[in-house]
């Protein structure tokens, strides 16, 4: 069954196949679609183009054959069907054209992978992201320009199509006073979100107040926000001290790691969102509050609502409008239009002129991120502060920095890799033969045959194993 738009006045048209070619060949960039197994159903002139093939020849190819033409180095397709999530990197192909290749899987109603959708993105190094080639320097990092606040400009990068989707959302409900509760692990950058959506509001040109329900000592955390009175406890200062409440009245109050809050304390911060009203410690006066809230948590908060450590009264209330912010390693094309922009700051605050080539850049898109973009910031300012020590003019990831480490790195050093070249490659076959017989159940058979040899090979290998190690 072919699609249908329906157009007022009862016209209508059919996508069929052709018509999704010609809609595909209007794109700019390279972009093609297959199916779970990696067998092109669709792409563009584009995309035919730049891996040195006619269209023809695209079509119907497998992504593993185009590889293993040359097309080009490495397809990242087959490994998001099995994740069924995004997955990217950089590719090169054969008329030695640089891409960020992105498989986005298209899931159907049962979570199963019903297509691929690859796109590549022309990336010179010299001008960073560009359209096409052709098309000049032009570069297409979409930069969302924050309203100047009491921390000064700031920009939301979002390259990716899952950050343009947060970002559509968090504009829309910039416009209303809704709660908006912001997930997503930690450095994913919910606090810049956070200004974000106050920059887009009516409250723009009022306080943005933060608070770090994790950073504030316990006993504190009620007299910071909810303010105190002279002589309330000991240590109070004598004129008494306004809580952040009082500070954000009109503008927006930030709650980041709102799943630290004291259980004691919930019920008090319920009551003020439903209510618009604080009382001081030591006060019996009542205050109202204008405040926009906007709460933020790298924790499971329906998880701890469950185990009761969170009140399911306020989480309710503070989910009104849930956005959730994807970890770094599922948008790859943000980690090279991030890194482009923490090397040009950096370059500025030190005087440098350091540039990102082919091999860091794929460095940094085959680590997974834990730390997301507070982590790459730091891994990009420590590699220009290392080219400046070592005066080179392209930045690359360092052995001694955790967060730039390669996983081909890491393995080295896990399997304590040392020796020779030869013996280093024993050690590893070792190793992956020991692999491979472990996913198999032991069975020599499936493992001769999953690892390309014969079972006389395969024994005679284990045989020479045992006999070094006795």
């Amino acid at each position: 069954m072919l699609p249908v738009i329906k157009q007022k006045g009862g016209c209508n048209i059919e996508l069929n196949k052709q018509s999704l070619r010609q809609l595909f060949d209007s794109l700019p960039d390279a972009i093609f679609v297959t199916d779970p197994q990696g067998n092109v159903l669709l792409s563009n002139s584009t995309t035919a183009l730049t891996l040195g093939i006619s269209l023809d020849q695209l079509i119907g190819s497998n992504v593993k054959d185009l590889v293993e033409r040359g097309c080009y180095n490495k397809s990242y397709a087959l490994e998001a069907a099995k994740k069924k999530c995004p997955v990217g990197g950089l590719i090169k192909t054969r008329l030695n054209l640089t891409y960020l290749s992105t498989s986005t899987p298209i899931l159907d109603e049962h979570g199963e992978v019903k297509l691929i959708l690859i796109t590549g993105k022309f990336l010179d190094l010299e001008d960073k992201l560009v359209k096409r080639p052709g098309e000049g320097a032009k570069q297409s990092r979409d930069l969302l320009n924050l309203p100047h606040d009491i921390e000064g400009p700031q920009v939301v990068i979002a390259e990716s199509r899952a950050m343009r989707q947060v970002l559509l959302k968090a504009l829309r409900v910039a416009q209303t006073d809704t709660t908006v509760l912001l997930t997503g692990e930690t450095g994913t950058g919910k606090e810049v979100l956070a200004r974000y959506i106050h920059g887009h509001s009516r409250r723009a040109h009022e306080a943005f107040v933060t608070v770090n329900c994790a950073a504030l000592p316990e006993h504190l955390v009620e007299s910071e926000l909810f303010g105190y009175e002279r002589g309330a406890f000991t240590g109070a200062k004598p004129e008494g001290k306004p809580g952040l409440f009082e500070c954000a009245h009109k503008g927006t109050l930030f709650l980041d790691e709102i799943g630290e809050l004291p259980f004691y304390l919930q019920g008090k911060l319920l009551r003020v969102l439903e209510t618009g009203e604080v009382r001081r410690l030591g006060s019996n006066r009542v205050r109202e509050v204008d405040v926009r809230i906007i709460a933020a948590t790298n924790k499971d908060l329906q998880e701890m609502v469950r185990q009761g450590i969170f009140r399911s009264d306020l989480y309710y209330r503070l989910s009104v409008f849930p956005i959730k912010l994807p970890p770094l390693r599922e948008r790859p094309e943000d980690i090279l239009a991030l890194s482009f922009s923490f090397l040009d700051e950096f370059n500025k605050s030190y005087g440098t002129n350091c540039e990102l080539d082919y091999q860091a850049l794929q460095s940094l898109l085959t680590y997974d991120w834990p730390g997301n973009v507070r982590e790459l910031s730091n891994v990009i300012e420590r590699m220009v502060i290392n080219s400046t020590i070592e005066g080179l003019p392209y930045v690359r990831p360092g052995a001694e920095s955790d967060g730039s480490q390669t996983v081909s790195y890491k393995i080295f050093k896990l399997l304590s890799l040392k020796g020779t070249l030869k013996e280093v490659m024993q050690q590893m076959e070792k190793q992956y033969i020991k692999y491979v017989l472990d996913e198999c159940g032991g069975k020599i058979g499936k493992a001769a045959e999953r690892l390309g040899i014969s079972r006389t090979i395969l024994y005679r290998k284990l045989k020479s194993y045992k006999e070094k190690k006795g």
